[in-house]
């Protein structure tokens, strides 16, 4: 079993008042050029292609950390969605033409979205356990930790290799 920080929420709180910052900073400069491949993947982005994503991303997996927890189950919960699911690839091809200032404009109410569900979570709860489609079974930390705040610094760190245009 995982080795959980004292205080998860307050770690994941930190971190995400860390990325806030760097993506609203990020929101204001004209980006070019594509991420490096994917390695699972091979996938290569532009800076709106990631905007959309994260715009798309962060609702869907609070949603998912909500589903989980509310069924209150002593077995796995099933959520989330595999990485080509038609809905998820969609939404990030259509938003991607709005702009990152519309697109953070929306990304900051689902950050504070998150903020809220981080401060609501026991000290039992961060032990749920999930099934994900290709993960398997994980816990709301992990949850938390590999689909929201790592996968925002992950994307924020894309945006910052990106040249300023």
């Amino acid at each position: 079993m995982n080795s959980l920080p004292t205080d998860p929420a307050a770690d994941f709180l930190r971190r995400l008042a860390a990325v806030e910052v760097r993506l609203r900073d990020l929101s204001r400069k004209r980006l070019e050029g594509r991420t490096d491949p994917d390695p699972a993947s091979g996938e290569s982005w532009d800076a709106s292609q990631i905007w959309a994503h994260l715009a798309d991303f962060v609702p869907y997996w609070i949603s998912q950390v909500e589903r989980v927890l509310a069924a209150d189950s002593p077995d796995p919960v099933p959520f989330g969605r595999a990485r080509a699911n038609a809905d998820h690839t969609a939404a990030i091809e259509h938003d991607r033409h709005q702009g990152p200032s519309a697109l953070w404009h929306d990304a900051k109410e689902d950050l504070s979205d998150l903020r809220a569900l981080l401060g609501d979570i026991s000290d039992r709860a961060w032990q749920t356990k999930g099934v994900h489609p290709t993960r398997g079974v994980i816990t709301v930390h992990q949850l938390i930790e590999e689909l929201l705040i790592g996968h925002l610094e992950l994307h924020a760190t894309q945006l910052e290799g990106l040249r300023a245009g």
